[in-house]
């Protein structure tokens, strides 16, 4: 019964990024489970820039874990180290009732592959609960309407990738590693 819920809260976080994006006048296109990386693609309406979108939904993402408090999302090994300027996360959080409009939290995709590390037991997405992170992620709608219109503020976001302010946990890469 667990995994019916799940399947229906991810297909409701599909449909309402579909929804919330074509309100916008953004062309988009669900891949319904044929593309294993990509729930959504997104165009601008002269389809002259588009975007991978992969949908990660939660009926509650707020947690607190070893002293922090954020979002939680389960994604997978298959993030690790994988991410494009024009490949993005969507990250909806329902906040405890999934017939509720849900927040959506957009992240550049270089944040998600280079949180997950290899070796946890558990591929989760930690986000930290922050103003100035919820200021650059939650229902920034604008963010990728802006992207997809080309403009540079919006493009550099799209690779951005603010390690000082978001929470790292697990071994450093090699070349991080401190010095012996």
């Amino acid at each position: 019964m667990a995994l019916a819920k799940s399947q229906f809260i991810g297909a409701a976080g599909q449909f309402y990024l579909s929804y919330a994006l074509a309100a916008r006048h953004i062309n988009v296109s669900l891949m319904l489970g044929n593309a294993p990386s990509v729930d959504a693609l997104a165009s601008s309406s002269d389809g002259r820039r588009t975007m991978s979108i992969q949908v990660k939904t939660a009926s509650n993402a707020k947690k607190k874990k070893y002293g922090k408090v954020g979002y939680e999302w389960y994604v997978g090994s298959a993030v690790i180290g994988k991410y494009a300027e024009s490949f993005l996360y969507a990250f909806l959080d329902f906040k405890g009732d999934v017939t509720s409009q849900p927040d959506v939290f957009f992240i550049p995709s270089r944040w998600v592959a280079e949180f997950v590390k290899p070796d946890w037991s558990m591929f989760l997405y930690f986000l930290p609960a922050t103003q100035e992170i919820e200021a650059l992620t939650k229902n920034r709608w604008d963010l990728v309407q802006h992207y997809l219109a080309g403009e540079p503020a919006a493009l550099d976001w799209a690779q951005s990738w603010p390690r000082e302010q978001l929470i790292e946990w697990g071994a450093p890469k090699a070349e991080e590693a401190p010095p012996n």
